[in-house]
């Protein structure tokens, strides 16, 4: 290679004659934006179209993660199909393919979810999703999918002696850079439709330039990837290098999603959380493949080994026995130096150019599966977020085989062996010992689609024994145990005799009255019934039914008629409304906004008019807005303003069994307005600049940040 220089980024190298055709400057430049934008694309959808189904299917963390399995499995589609069309059709006939495929695509914008694919109540809500997902967006993200290893492969025919997986780095950028764009400078500024349409032109604008690499590629006389020099007859590697390039691929993928549900639900139920491991997750892979990559394994074997300890012991403390301010970055930086080892093995083991097709066939597919096994599988098989020991202890087994030679290979290693096998031996002790406590602390686990939920049972410092439904790190509901069924009938927590909703029951005593309730927890409402009310509870999570009804009293013991509907409480209000069959509730209680990942469509301006149709005249509704970090009070006031209504603060700070509760009553009703413990208690809201009215088109998390 002496005298052989490269003529700039991703260029022909001087002094060598390219076998396949000199790229110019105009080419490269279309192969590169066409990379960048389908990239920006491909990360920018998914929020956008998140946000338009994760209303209808109730706003759980969950249905993140199921987004993110659905669009790993089109892009190891996508992935697969560049693999196979770039080695089976000639170059004009896979131009021509493709260029009907991005016709087609474009035939199917904008992507808008439609009325139509609403959950149906009879089938399982991850298949609904699929069906809904693959419908609205299916083909456009296909696409997009094809386009980074097709685009690299149409590349290093015309540039054999580019660098092409920096191209790979570039994607990779380009999707971290849509993927922190949306919260930060659409979201912020458009409606669901609007992101939508202009997501829709900018496809139209990727489509054009998509089909110009088509057309410059289509006279490659070669089906398959030629690369100059000694690359040019380099054989596919074998099955089990590729069968790392899986494992390699799907550990992070798996990992990836598992520390963002640990974040998310035991750590901190910080909003826009997610998007931190994300982003780093992206970011490993553009240090990684960039030139001649980032990653050393003498650099980071060391780190690794200390990730593994600081995961391991991080999974089993208590997110009250250290602050969030040293959780989050501490599980933050030690799971980027695990995607660094991960994503850096994989840039060590990339093929030559000829074989990157079967190479990024594998990158998707090992991904896929990772997501897969943590959105999918282990909901199904598991009973808490068991996944995560697993995957630190596959990692650090991982570390160990693919290290193996590095270790024996330099003396010097030997002490970073012994480290390794004592971080190795200390995670699988920690994950055994995460999944024993977690088992002996908690009478019940269980998990599903919506949520991990667990009862835990202790005796508190005020000598009671309670039962405490949690899922993750938010409180459900908390019940005392005693013999004496007042006390065990006693409301508690942020539903206690001093909150909010508690002044709103006083409003009807005295006569029968009738209750909805948006959320079951664990039925404490429930107490405030007298023979001859009625409650209906609504509940997304079927087993808050069941935990409800047999592992706490509230529902069995309250003199009150009780009625559980499940499904999205929402959609059940309008089915019921769409059928001639409207409530007439004296209080609806609205409580659904404790965690990090609120339904956003319960707190909307379309919202409240579907509430109000299930109200009778002059009746009461109750929104609970304690949160720690979402300032919800002003988004309330706004919706109670346009609607003619008014907005009643009420804010508790009263001592155990209760917690402090921030409730918003919002109604017209001058009995409520002019009750002298009403007016005592009444707080002002604090408005917040620049605070428009929330609708189920245009609403922003991040501007309510405290």
């Amino acid at each position: 290679m002496g005298g052989t220089r490269t003529s700039g980024w991703g260029g022909v190298a001087e002094g060598v004659a390219p076998r396949g055709t000199t790229a110019s400057p105009a080419v490269r430049a279309l192969f590169i934006a066409c990379i960048f934008s389908s990239a920006f694309l491909l990360f920018l959808v998914q929020p956008i179209i998140a946000k338009q189904v994760m209303p209808w299917f109730g706003g759980a963390s969950s249905v993140w993660t199921t987004c993110l399995m659905f669009f790993q499995i089109v892009l190891l589609a996508g992935y697969a199909y560049s693999d196979v069309a770039t080695r089976k059709l000639a170059p004009r006939q896979h131009a021509r393919l493709h260029v009907a495929l991005l016709a087609l695509a474009v035939l199917t914008l904008p992507i808008v979810a439609g009325e139509a694919l609403k959950p149906d109540p009879e089938h399982a809500p991850l298949r609904d999703l699929l069906v809904l997902l693959a419908a609205t967006v299916g083909l456009p993200y296909f696409c997009l999918s094809t386009t980074g290893p097709l685009l690299q492969a149409w590349y290093a025919r015309l540039v054999p002696q580019g660098r092409v997986y920096r191209l790979f780095a570039l994607s990779n950028l380009a999707s971290l850079a849509g993927l922190l764009a949306y919260p930060f400078l659409i979201e912020p500024y458009s409606s669901s439709l609007q992101q939508s349409r202009w997501w829709s032109a900018g496809f139209v604008v990727f489509a054009a330039l998509c089909a110009g690499c088509a057309w410059v590629s289509r006279g490659v006389a070669s089906p398959l990837v030629a690369s100059a020099g000694n690359e040019d007859q380099a054989p596919l590697p074998a099955r089990s290098e590729q069968a790392s390039w899986w494992l390699l691929s799907g550990l992070g993928s798996a990992l990836l999603l598992a520390i963002s549900n640990h974040l998310t639900q035991n750590v901190a139920a910080v909003p826009l959380l997610w998007l931190l491991p994300l982003s780093l997750y992206l970011l490993s892979f553009v240090l990684c493949f960039e030139g001649r990559g980032w990653y050393r394994r003498s650099v980071f074997t060391g780190p690794l080994i200390l990730a593994l300890v600081v995961l391991a012991w991080g999974m089993n403390v208590h997110s009250r026995e250290v602050k969030i301010a040293i959780a989050v970055p501490a599980f933050a930086a030690a799971f980027f130096v695990c995607c660094m080892f991960l994503h850096g093995e994989l840039a060590m083991r990339k093929p030559a150019a000829r074989h990157l097709t079967r190479f990024y066939l594998a990158l998707s597919g090992g991904g896929a599966a990772g997501g897969l096994f943590v959105s999918a599988i282990a909901p199904a098989v598991f009973d808490s977020y068991h996944e995560l020991p697993l995957l630190l202890i596959a990692t650090a087994l991982a570390m160990l085989w693919l290290l193996r030679g590095y270790f024996t290979a330099h003396i010097a290693a030997y002490g970073v062996l012994s480290l390794a096998v004592m971080a190795t031996g200390l995670t699988v002790f920690m994950g055994w010992i995460h999944l024993h406590r977690q088992a002996q602390d908690n009478l019940v686990m269980m998990r599903n689609f919506y949520a991990a939920s667990r009862v835990a049972e202790y005796a508190n410092d005020r000598g009671d024994t309670v039962r405490t439904l949690y899922n993750g790190s938010i409180v459900h509901g908390t019940q005392i145990r005693s013999p004496d069924a007042a006390r065990r009938l006693m409301p508690t927590t942020y539903y206690g005799a001093g909150s909010g909703v508690a002044l709103a029951m006083k409003r009807f005593e005295g006569a029968p009255k009738s209750v909805g309730v948006i959320g079951l927890g664990i039925g404490t409402l429930a107490a405030y019934g007298r023979a001859g009310d009625d409650f209906r509870f609504y509940e997304i999570n079927p087993h808050s039914q069941l935990v409800a009804e047999r592992d706490f009293s509230y529902l069995r013991e309250s003199a009150a008629r009780h009625q559980v509907m499940l499904g999205d409480a929402r959609l059940s209000l309008q089915g019921e409304s769409a059928r001639g069959q409207p409530n007439r509730f004296d209080l609806l209680v609205v409580d659904a906004f404790s965690g990090d990942s609120i339904p956003v469509h319960l707190i909307t301006q379309e919202a409240l008019s579907v509430y109000r149709q299930h109200i009778k005249p002059h009746g009461l509704i109750a929104f609970h807005v304690s949160n720690l970090f979402l300032n919800l009070e002003p988004v309330v006031e706004q919706l109670a303003a346009d609607a003619g209504l008014q907005a009643v603060y009420l804010r508790s700070t009263v001592d155990y069994p209760e917690k402090t509760s921030v409730w918003v009553i919002v109604t017209d009703d001058p009995v409520f307005l002019n009750d002298p413990e009403v007016q005592a208690r009444r707080r002002p809201i604090t408005p917040i600049p620049g605070l428009t009215l929330w609708t189920d088109a245009s609403n922003n998390l991040f501007k309510i940040l405290y």
